[in-house]
């Protein structure tokens, strides 16, 4: 910016130069007048060329910002972008994780509660049994009774017609 700056400096002052050589063109002899010309010319042409020479630079400055810059924004995105893998990676291996301990503890509840109902119906069938024998067994103990009496019954009904028969 400096050197555009001077650039423009330089040329305000060799426009200046020149025009007030043509003024005072009457007043100043040829050959000083000449000289004059010549140094405003030249003047002129060195401000000339450092201005290309410094919009050049400034190109030159603007495309190496601008190729920094794209090259920041390129590495900055795929940062960003490996960040971005990185937590998505991070939230699937968590679910998973998750998911496994879920399964895993239903699982365990699954079996737990097999183990449970298993035990519990054995122990049912195990009562269940016991309990049938013991019926069984009281039905035949009054079975017993039952054919007793009857039997008594019989003997004592025979006896008595026996008696009076008598």
């Amino acid at each position: 910016m400096n050197a555009i700056k001077t650039a423009i400096a330089i040329t305000l002052v060799a426009g200046t130069t020149s025009a007030m050589a043509t003024t005072t063109v009457e007043a100043i002899p040829a050959t000083k007048l000449t000289t004059v010309k010549a140094d405003a010319v030249q003047t002129l042409t060195m401000a000339k060329d450092q201005v290309k020479a410094t919009t050049v630079a400034v190109a030159n400055q603007a495309t190496e910002v601008k190729d920094a810059t794209v090259a920041k924004t390129t590495e900055v995105k795929d940062a960003a972008v490996v960040k971005t893998v990185a937590a998505k990676d991070a939230t699937v291996a968590k679910a998973i994780e998750a998911k496994d301990a879920v399964v895993e503890k239903t699982t365990e509840i699954k079996d737990a509660t097999v183990a449970k109902v298993t035990e519990v119906k054995d122990s049912v069938t195990a009562e269940t049994t016991e309990v049938k024998e013991a019926v069984t067994e009281q039905v035949a103990q009054a079975e017993e009774k039952v054919a007793a009496v009857k039997t008594e019954e019989k003997k004592s009904f025979f006896s008595w017609f026996k008696k009076k028969a008598a």
